[in-house]
């Protein structure tokens, strides 16, 4: 029969071999930009693209954008909430081409992407825009969810 202090013994110990196996919380960082600077494949056209005017937390859904570069499917940008920025890269031949894009949504009930209507779709949803070989042209759209209007802009750096 234990007694009394054999119990107590157990229990502390139990309790100090929890303590001893928990592991803390990692402390929280703040998301990093990403940098995404032209790799070796020559990369010399980027697209990015965010949603503004969300003003509620349960309207900022998960999505991307098809991309069709001179009206063949060029692929898609990364897949963020609406109001992060999503990126796209390609090498493209230096020339005046135009870019047009698709918004798909994450349709949480059936668990799979689902190209928004028509009417929802950003507005103007395509592009002209021109690169050189030697620099990269880096396309932004920036979509007033509100209104469904595209603001894009050039850079090349």
């Amino acid at each position: 029969m234990k007694t009394v202090k054999q119990y107590v013994i157990v229990v502390l110990a139990a309790a100090v071999s929890c303590l001893l196996s928990c592991t803390s919380v990692p402390k929280y960082e703040s998301p990093v930009e990403p940098i995404i600077a032209p790799v070796e494949v020559n990369v010399n056209f980027r697209f990015i693209a965010h949603d503004i005017s969300i003003a509620n937390p349960d309207d900022d859904k998960r999505c991307y954008y098809k991309v069709f570069i001179d009206k063949i499917d060029a692929g898609r940008t990364t897949i963020g909430l609406e109001s992060q920025k999503k990126y796209f890269e390609a090498k493209l031949s230096p020339n005046t081409h135009l870019v047009v894009i698709e918004k798909w949504v994450l349709d949480e009930r059936e668990g799979e992407y689902k190209k928004v209507n028509n009417i929802l779709q950003p507005k103007p949803n395509y592009y002209y825009f021109e690169t050189k070989s030697n620099a990269v042209t880096e396309v932004i759209m920036v979509n007033d969810k509100k209104t469904n209007t595209a603001q894009y802009s050039v850079s090349i750096k």
